[in-house]
């Protein structure tokens, strides 16, 4: 269960995380940034569960190639 909440809290701070480059980089540029705390929050939950998704297909992937040893 730890991984998950690990996994989502990560996700959603890496979100944001890449929000302020990308916008810091528009801004340096000449262009403008503005969030408020509606969308830090969408932002941090898309962010988590895009995170959640990352570690099921991780996973998925490990569990699949688990059983079969080393091929190289």
């Amino acid at each position: 269960m730890e991984d998950k909440a690990g996994a989502f809290v990560k996700g959603g701070f890496g979100c944001l995380a890449a929000f302020l480059v990308i916008g810091l980089c528009a801004v340096v540029l000449g262009g403008s940034m503005y969030i408020d705390a509606g969308g830090a929050c969408c932002l941090f939950i898309g962010g988590g569960l895009l995170g959640l998704l990352v570690l099921w297909i991780y996973n998925k992937g490990k569990q699949d190639g688990g059983g079969r040893g080393s091929d190289y």
